[in-house]
């Protein structure tokens, strides 16, 4: 049941790429309107599959690199759906829907491991793990809300033909988008460190605070809370906002996949 959810969860994430990429290409609006409704239905049976999956193995299904990827796109995929409602952030969809289906496309090249007993019996790791990949999710949309607005502000200037200006949200509206998701993705990222750095005390070895992992979340960290002090301090916009929102999205795709790739830790994915 849950393999058939999740193929066709996958295959109107797929419709919905394509139909986003011919209203582009066509200028039809009509295609648009089908991706919506495809995307929808790709987000209710992905919703569905994860509900799915959790009884099946009787845990929130974030307790694995393949799991943690389909929760993630699962998250990127709300917020689309949300910066979409709250802001008719159409040309979102041209990057949002790729990264969505190229990660349920990359679960299917994963080994699945069962998560150890004693991570399961810890609920700390719920809401440490569930927090840090909704920030994540959030932090996509700060990325591309920054990197658009910025596109725009060139677009505008420039006397070069108008590549997708008539679908995008005014400056003001996405720099709206981009503070609001800034803010709620590094409130969530908080909680999610406040309850590892708990759970880290309470039941890991010592020095876990040298583990890779949790390097990479703190410098991550501090990249998002420099961009929003600067932000609300010193009023951060434009190509500066965008060039350290794009370091810290970096960070935490390196955080997220990269540390446990490439070093020895503590976390077992």
């Amino acid at each position: 049941m849950d393999t058939l959810l999740f193929y066709v969860a996958f295959a109107f994430y797929a419709a919905g790429l394509f139909l986003s990429i011919a209203t582009v290409v066509t200028r039809k609006d009509s295609f648009f309107r089908i991706a919506i409704i495809s995307h929808g239905i790709g987000f209710v049976c992905h919703s569905v599959f994860l509900v799915v999956l959790g009884i099946e193995r009787q845990h929130f299904p974030i307790m694995s690199l393949r799991e943690s990827l389909y929760f993630f796109a699962w998250t990127v995929s709300l917020c689309f759906q949300i910066s979409y409602w709250r802001y008719r952030f159409r040309a979102l969809g041209l990057f949002s829907l790729p990264l969505v289906t190229i990660l349920m496309l990359g679960t299917a090249f994963l080994k699945s491991y069962p998560a150890p007993p004693e991570i399961l019996r810890s609920s700390w790791i719920y809401l440490h793990t569930t927090c840090l990949i909704l920030a994540y999710g959030m932090f996509f949309i700060t990325f591309m809300s920054s990197a658009l607005y910025l596109f725009q502000q060139w677009q505008i200037k420039s006397r070069k033909p108008r590549i997708l200006l008539e679908r995008l949200p005014a400056l003001l509206t996405m720099d709206e988008a981009f503070q609001n998701f800034l803010i709620a993705g590094f409130s969530f990222m908080t909680v999610g460190l406040l309850a590892g750095v708990l759970w880290a005390e309470k039941e890991w070895t010592q020095g876990w605070y040298q583990d890779p992992k949790v390097i990479s979340t703190f410098v991550t960290w501090l990249i998002y809370l420099a961009l929003l002090y600067l932000r609300l301090s010193a009023g951060w916009r434009g190509k500066r906002a965008a060039l350290m929102s794009l370091a810290g999205f970096l960070s935490v795709l390196f955080t997220f996949i990269g540390a446990r790739l490439f070093f020895e830790g503590l976390h077992s994915f």
